[in-house]
């Protein structure tokens, strides 16, 4: 039998928001390496069929292993449903990928307490949702990975996406201090931060709810996002994102990196020197310096 952190064991990953962008792209890659993947969607005899009926006929058509679950992080029932519906399924997870996610783009002013709630369910509670229904399974086991689906609007915030990048720095947090509190149960806990790359987020976008005061930010919205489109990043490939997640899943146990960024070389450098240094400043300061390490003694 092959060593248990070796690459060439299959792994059970259930990984939510899987009907398009990273989701659907991370499903299909793992399965394609042979693992299981659990396809977790949304009103998936509903908006998502078609990415169901896509998702089942590519697993038929490649002999791969993609099965999906009805999952909306939003709501705690489906949560506790569709983690069932995969434990029952394949008896074990050993990983939880939470991808899930959407965007409010626009000026903060203009966005009222009801969709500042909303962001957040979505990109944050959600997340603590399928974490806390899962985690019970994984510390029984002892081991298992859960990877969040984070940006690098967690760390560095551009106009117009200040209530996403908020709600992006939460679930960095989170994932710090699961990464902690986690480790003496053999779970590992850790975060993958992208840069903007061209995926169908964008598409169910929603926009802030007081029109009045959002037309005073008009131009600049306008301008802002005119520019954003010719960045770099947006010509690049979103499957290095995928990959990226899929290396988290069969790497070593013990041995995953708390964050991994994802980005072109220089910014993904840059980024990786900011984080470091305001990580040790931080817990240097505030007396906090090791503490994780005798937490996981």
């Amino acid at each position: 039998m092959a060593d248990s952190d070796s690459t060439d064991v299959v792994r059970n990953v259930l990984v939510t928001g899987a009907s398009s962008g990273f989701g659907r792209l991370t499903v299909e890659t793992l399965a394609r390496r042979g693992h299981t993947a659990f396809a977790a969607v949304r009103d998936p005899e509903g908006r998502n069929r078609p990415a169901v009926e896509e998702l089942t006929a590519l697993a038929a058509d490649e002999g791969i292993d993609i099965r999906t679950v009805a999952l909306d992080v939003t709501d705690q029932e489906s949560v506790d449903r569709g983690i069932a519906a995969a434990l029952a399924a394949a008896d074990h997870l050993d990983a939880v990928v939470n991808n899930a996610g959407g965007v409010f783009p626009g000026p903060l002013e203009s966005f009222d307490d009801d969709q500042f709630a909303r962001q957040f369910d979505l990109n944050v509670i959600g997340a603590h949702r399928v974490t806390r229904a899962v985690l019970p399974h994984l510390r029984a086991r002892g081991r298992g990975v859960l990877i969040q689906m984070g940006s690098v609007s967690s760390q560095v915030t551009v106009p117009y996406t200040g209530l996403y990048g908020a709600s992006k720095a939460a679930l960095a947090s989170l994932t710090e201090a699961w990464h902690d509190e986690l480790a003496p149960f053999g779970v590992e806990a850790v975060i993958v931060e992208a840069t903007s790359y061209p995926t169908r987020i964008g598409d169910n976008a929603v926009m802030p709810a007081d029109l009045e005061r959002m037309s005073a930010y008009n131009d600049g919205f306008t301008r802002f996002f005119a520019a954003a489109a010719q960045h770099p990043a947006q010509s690049g490939d979103p499957q290095v994102v995928a990959d990226a997640i899929v290396a988290l899943v069969e790497a070593p146990e013990g041995g995953r990196p708390l964050r991994t960024v994802v980005a072109p070389d220089v910014e993904a450098e840059a980024l990786h020197r900011l984080d470091t240094a305001r990580t040790e400043a931080v817990r240097t300061i505030s007396g906090y310096r090791g503490l994780g390490d005798f937490i996981r003694r």
